[in-house]
């Protein structure tokens, strides 16, 4: 009988030892989709915000309206993500890149659309298929995309 028990302490022992990393790694993956859940949220309501706000001054003939959308941008990726240089390819955490249109400038009728790009961290390369190759950090870079266009008014 004594015999048995060290038996199945042993084997215990050694079920924890393989299963502990798989839970670590569904614990790890669960965060960091999480976090990349937000990071696209913020990303995808800086698009509608500066799409929003680009249709209105340009459908009025603003000629500052694509740099008060950058703006926008900024300031909505500013309250959820950092916020790095725009630049034209986004390859290193927090940098973004914006492009505007506006379809016709100074008339109603038409349609402003925003594109926003934004570079951020991979937390779990294996799980995420969307990976880029590594920034300065060494950290592999996850890009997150989104557009919004909206009639002008």
């Amino acid at each position: 009988m004594r015999c048995r028990l060290r038996a199945e302490a042993g084997a215990s022992v050694i079920e924890t030892v393989l299963v502990l990393p798989i839970l670590i790694a569904v614990l790890m993956a669960t965060v960091a989709f999480g976090l990349a859940a937000v990071a696209k949220a913020v990303v995808t309501d800086a698009a509608r915000d500066a799409a929003r706000l680009a249709a209105i001054e340009c459908g009025q003939g603003d000629p500052a309206w694509q740099a008060d959308a950058m703006a926008a941008a900024a300031t909505d990726l500013g309250h959820g993500l950092r916020v790095g240089p725009v630049t034209a390819r986004p390859n290193r955490y927090g940098e973004w890149s914006f492009v505007a249109s506006c379809s016709s400038p100074g008339q109603a009728g038409g349609t402003a659309e925003v594109v926003i790009t934004y570079a951020e961290v991979d937390l779990f390369p294996p799980l995420l298929s969307v990976v880029i190759p590594s920034g300065p950090s060494g950290a592999p870079i996850l890009l997150l995309q989104a557009g919004a266009d909206f009639p002008e008014e």
